[in-house]
């Protein structure tokens, strides 16, 4: 069976979909919008007037609303912004007013009634679509900023307090001149291991934020795609080590470079193998394998854990979500990981993906492109998301 065919969720340039409302009484210009949109990867949804747009609004989610002003019926383009202002403030649900009219006074009217951006017809369909892709920006912004404060007023100030205990307490018997007993050896364990989480939640939001905002930059050169999986197998060890979890690698010889961060590469990497040991329960085996397919380079990370229930992979790659699954040694996650290694993998202009083993366990993949350029040659490309 072809890797396309066992695929059951690939991240192949979807970066998390957002959706449009389109709410235009002209047929033609809402096809238009709507076409051009989804070349965007915006999924897209319209309505012909107010009374329309409510009901869509009442049953469905949006992202951003392309608002013409002069609608038909007795609710027009300012009626209806009023109504979704009452409901949604300018920051969780953008509006942007499509009108045919410069009058000045309309303009101020529907930015000070709440809409955040306007244009004016005849309009350039690409100009309409930057505008879109800013404000879709600036709420992602808002959205990673709103969660990153209720993590650090929730998620870490339990870990600080933990912390600080437990050092008062090392600290304290440190002052003995005593060497550790075995319970201030686990106390200093913990410490690391809470310090390590506290890191973790971290580094993860604002990747997460830079990857939302288009600010990350990678350093793509030709790289030994071999290397960094035997890195990330040899980090990943003594984790399965501790956990009595065979880690073993299938490596296909004569694997050819390929162009990437090396840095972001093994953060990938990294996260997919530690994420198959975390969800493993003890006595069952990791298995990492890498081979050439249809002139890429795919890697695979199979386990022997409980597999994902449709609902999970509903949800898969997508950020700030908890899985039925619960880690087998207490671990915990910041629900971020796999939305990172999608965005990143995107960005390397590759895919990945997951499916169900049979009778147990899960299997990762990545694929990536065949770098054409031979190895050891010194070029350099720099690649920001858009």
């Amino acid at each position: 069976m072809s890797l396309a065919v066992a695929d059951t969720v690939s991240g192949k340039r979807d970066l998390q979909r957002r959706t449009v409302l389109v709410v235009d009484d002209d047929d033609g210009l809402r096809a238009g919008l709507a076409i051009g949109l989804k070349r965007d990867g915006y999924a897209v949804d319209v309505a012909s007037n107010a009374a329309e747009a409510t009901e869509k609004l009442a049953h469905g989610s949006f992202d951003l609303i392309l608002l013409d002003l002069h609608l038909p019926g007795n609710v027009d383009g300012l009626g209806l912004l009023s109504q979704i202002r009452a409901q949604h403030s300018p920051l969780h649900l953008p509006v942007i007013i499509i009108s045919g009219s410069s009058d000045s006074a309309n303009i101020i009217t529907a930015l000070r009634d709440g809409a955040n951006d306007y244009v004016v017809k005849p309009f350039d369909a690409s100009t309409v679509r930057a505008r879109v892709r800013t404000q879709i920006t600036l709420k992602d912004l808002k959205d990673v900023n709103d969660h990153f404060l209720r993590t650090a007023s929730h998620d870490l100030k339990k870990p600080i307090m933990l912390m600080l205990d437990v050092a008062g307490q090392v600290r304290a018997a440190a002052g003995t001149g005593q060497p550790l007993s075995a319970d201030d050896q686990s106390a200093l364990d913990l410490l690391i291991d809470t310090a390590k989480y506290m890191q973790q939640i971290i580094g993860e939001l604002l990747d997460m934020g830079a990857i939302r905002a288009g600010r990350i930059q990678l350093q793509k050169l030709p790289t030994d795609f071999g290397a960094i999986v035997r890195q990330a197998v040899a980090h990943n060890s003594g984790y399965a080590h501790s956990k009595n979890i065979a880690l073993e690698l299938k490596f296909s010889p004569g694997i050819p470079h390929t162009l990437a961060d090396e840095l972001r590469l093994l953060q990938i990497l990294d996260n997919l193998i530690g994420n198959a040991i975390k969800f493993s329960p003890p006595a069952t085996r990791t298995v990492v394998t890498t081979r050439v397919q249809d002139n890429h380079i795919v890697c695979e990370i199979s386990d022997e854990g409980p597999g994902l229930s449709a609902m999970d992979a509903a949800r898969l790659f997508q950020p700030y979500q908890s899985l039925s699954n619960k880690p087998t040694g207490n671990e915990q996650s910041t629900g971020l990981g796999l939305a990172i290694c999608k965005d990143l993998i995107i960005l390397h202009d590759g895919d990945i993906g997951y499916r169900n083993n049979v009778p147990n366990g899960a299997t990762f993949w990545i694929r990536l492109p065949i770098t054409q350029t031979l190895p050891g040659t010194h070029g350099r490309e720099d690649s920001r998301s858009h």
